[in-house]
């Protein structure tokens, strides 16, 4: 590629971005690599950090060419419009923006969902950034965020791939803060609690605290096992797990699974490449 790209994944907490330098060769990797070179992340409630994205990018650019730039927003449009406010910020004039949306297909990736524009838009640029790297693989994707998604890519015989479609639950953090807030005196965790119960591998436990870390990875865990092993009576199938809360999820399930940092800025890379 001759010009730089800025690959933005607005969540419904955060925002994540990478930065992918022209030609920079993509990293060779048995699994799925990370492509880009530089990236962050930001609570995007906060405006103060949006500024300070922008002069990470203003000083990333340099007195290069204006990059290209891909997003994908859950988020809605208000802060759709405070990142096209801090692109303007970094780099004195609109970038060209590419905005990604769920389609019926990408490439030999089919969009089995009911209405196809109706998947969220997260989910369908991580299934597409797991199958570019993974492309003769049955994939279980897993994203632990806000919400945490599994979804599903089968590839049939001659080399056709569907998006399945899959589940949608409340995430990790949110799942402890429920419980927190709704009930008189149960106590507040964090994902860090959680994930320190899942490395000690808790069942049950013999104190409240930890009851409710083990719990709430209980029934995360149950969830992506389920559906894991549902799926391997298929055949193999591969489990990528991303998203914030990934390292706590992944201590707590009792079957393999591959870790990533961002599967949604990965499929934003692809659809990119695509596009050159």
């Amino acid at each position: 590629m001759s010009t730089p790209r800025l690959l933005i994944d607005i969540g419904n907490t955060r925002l994540k971005w990478a930065w992918c330098e022209p030609d920079a060769p993509v990293p060779a990797a048995a699994g799925l690599p990370t492509p880009w070179q530089h990236g962050g992340a930001v609570t995007h409630a906060d405006d103060g950090a949006l500024k300070t994205l922008a002069a990470d990018l203003r000083a990333l650019r340099g007195g290069g060419p204006m990059p290209a730039v891909w997003i994908a927003n859950v988020a809605g449009p208000v802060i759709a419009a405070a990142v096209d406010a801090a692109l303007v910020d970094a780099f004195g004039a609109c970038a060209p923006v590419q905005w990604a949306r769920s389609a019926a297909a990408h490439g030999n990736l089919a969009n089995g969902y009911r209405e196809p524009t109706q998947l969220g838009v997260d989910r369908w640029v991580g299934a597409i950034g797991a199958h570019r790297w993974l492309p003769h693989d049955t994939l279980l994707v897993v994203t632990a965020g806000t919400a945490t998604t599994l979804d599903i890519v089968t590839v049939s015989a001659d080399g056709q791939a569907r998006f399945e479609g899959g589940l949608i639950l409340p995430g990790l953090a949110l799942m402890l803060g429920t419980l927190a807030r709704n009930t008189a005196q149960l106590p507040a965790l964090d994902v860090d609690d959680a994930g320190t119960v899942a490395g000690a591998h808790l069942r049950w436990a013999d104190n409240t605290h930890d009851a409710i870390a083990a719990g709430c990875l209980a029934a995360q865990a149950g969830a992506i096992e389920r559906t894991w092993r549902a799926l391997g009576e298929r055949g193999p199938t591969r489990c990528l797990l991303s998203g914030g809360a990934r390292a706590a999820l992944a201590g707590a399930l009792a079957m393999p699974c591959e870790m990533h940092d961002n599967l949604v800025l990965l499929g934003l890379h692809a659809m990119a490449l695509a596009e050159a």
